[in-house]
């Protein structure tokens, strides 16, 4: 028998398509079980090369895909047949909709008792809100994420926001599988019911806010207040950098580098947490002198300065600048998928092994997007079903 991490999965979209996906990534056999009419519906969602969808190419690579109807007399085999063979096993939707089908946790732990049944829902088993449609940006809305224009005609998201829920959802499921299997392996050798809230996980992403919020009644501080020593300028190609000298070492080095008075050295609030951001009215003629000086170099040239004097500094990319650099290739950014003839492109999972920090491992080619079923025949086998009638 292989010893990879079993997982079935019986979702669909985003959530947790992208939690197996990961674990399929960092080496887990993974197999989709499918409506035979539809499938997963990212097959479908923004054709991305030919007829292939953008979710389905960049979530459903590397795992199998099993097709079976759950209207068929024979679902209640199928169902205690791979939950005998999983370790863990996905199941994205309420947990009525889950007992209607006829894989809830209940019926999973009769025919495995330690079975790992993780269960992503909107917005969890408890609540006022537990019962209600999630879809996408609705899970947002509902977490205050939301980032809108209005300006008095039709309000929309601002450019290039993305939600956030359904895709941190997937990832604390990985987690959580994850954290469930060293659990077993610990010596808790019953069933175990994970559940992850999509909800819960985009209201977690506002984590400073929260702890702000209630524990003082405010917001946490907004990037572009941070300060004159934590700040976007530009430069004089008109690229914009930002320079972060909060430390003192940092910021002395700074001076001298940019050319501020050398008096300015030990002008700062350094005692509470070591670094003094520049912030408040005290600082903004510092703020003024420093955007004049970087006024007067390339960008590129001043990222080079800081970065042989150790000071935190960056280049504000784009997306295309990032994914073209020669940083990202060599750290295997992308990931290639073979698809019939051709090689595709996904994001790589940062997540990396190895004997030490010169030998890790390179990731190797995904298998293409399955067909719907196109693993009938072998899962069948492998889950001790008899042959499709």
């Amino acid at each position: 028998m292989s010893d990879r991490l079993r997982i079935v999965d019986f979702s669909t979209h985003l959530s947790g398509p992208l939690a197996t996906h990961l674990l399929g990534e960092l080496g887990a056999d993974v197999i989709k079980v499918e409506n035979p009419r539809t499938g997963d519906g990212n097959r479908g969602e923004f054709i991305v090369v030919d007829d292939l969808g953008l979710m389905h190419l960049a979530l459903n690579s590397g795992s199998r895909s099993f097709a079976a109807d759950r209207h068929s007399p024979e679902w209640p085999e199928i169902i205690a047949a791979c939950a005998r063979w999983a370790d863990a096993v996905v199941v994205g939707t309420r947990p009525l909709d889950a007992r209607r089908r006829g894989m809830d946790f209940d019926t999973m732990q009769a025919a495995n008792p330690r079975i790992i049944y993780a269960a992503v829902s909107g917005f969890g088993e408890d609540g006022p809100w537990r019962d209600l449609t999630a879809h996408g940006q609705t899970i947002d809305s509902y977490a205050g994420l939301v980032d809108i224009l209005d300006d008095g005609t039709q309000p929309r998201t601002r450019p290039g926001w993305r939600s956030t829920g359904t895709t941190l959802g997937g990832v604390f499921t990985a987690l959580a599988i994850t954290s469930a299997l060293l659990r077993r392996e610990r010596g808790f050798d019953k069933a175990q019911y994970v559940s992850v809230s999509l909800w819960h996980s985009a209201m977690w992403w506002s984590w400073r806010d929260l702890t702000m919020l209630a524990n003082s009644g405010k917001r946490w501080v907004d990037y572009s207040d941070l300060g004159s020593r934590y700040s976007l300028y530009r430069a004089s190609d008109g690229g914009v950098l930002l320079v972060a000298p909060a430390e003192r070492h940092f910021w002395e080095k700074f001076v001298d580098i940019v050319g501020l008075p050398q008096d300015w050295k030990g002008v700062g609030n350094w005692a509470v947490s070591g670094m003094d951001n520049g912030g408040g009215p005290d600082y903004q003629h510092e703020r003024i002198a420093i955007a004049g000086r970087l006024a007067t170099k390339p960008r590129d040239e001043w990222v080079g300065l800081f970065a042989a004097a150790e000071i935190p500094c960056a280049p504000i990319l784009d997306l295309e600048s990032a994914l073209a650099s020669e940083h990202a290739a060599t750290n295997a950014a992308m990931r290639d998928v073979a698809w019939g003839e051709r090689t595709l492109r996904v994001p790589n999972c940062p997540v990396r092994f190895g004997a030490g920090p010169t030998q890790l491992d390179m990731p190797s080619a995904l298998t293409g997007p399955p067909d719907i079923g196109a693993h009938n025949a072998e899962v069948r086998e492998l889950w001790g079903l008899p042959p499709a009638p």
